[in-house]
Parts: C-alpha cells; sequence; structure tokens
C-alpha cells in the first residue's frame, strides 16, 4: 500500500499562529496571562496586610 501525501503549507500555519499571538498581545499586554485560573476562597489564610481585616 501507497501512503497518501498532503500537501501541508507550513509557512501558512505558522502565519496564522504568529497572527493569533498578535492579536493577543495587542488585547492583554506583554507576558504571561492565565486563562483558566483556579477558584481561590475567602476562608484561604493569608499573611498579607490588605488582607488583613477583611472579614472582621
Amino acid at each position: 500500500m501507497k501512503r497518501k501525501k498532503t500537501n501541508i503549507n507550513l509557512d501558512a500555519i505558522k502565519a496564522m499562529r504568529r497572527g493569533g499571538r498578535e492579536a493577543e498581545m495587542e488585547l492583554l499586554g506583554p507576558g504571561f496571562h492565565a486563562i483558566n485560573r483556579t477558584y481561590k476562597s475567602k476562608k484561604t489564610y493569608t499573611r498579607k496586610e490588605k488582607h488583613k481585616g477583611l472579614n472582621g
């Protein structure tokens, strides 16, 4: 059996990925931005001053 050859234009794929990255940079700015974040409970203990006295 002969394998079927598929002609994939890698330059087009690279260009689409680059365009997607540039569009995301325009929306969110530079740096890493998590898409899915875990839920942080209000009951979670933290030592930061800005969180002390939050619940009385």
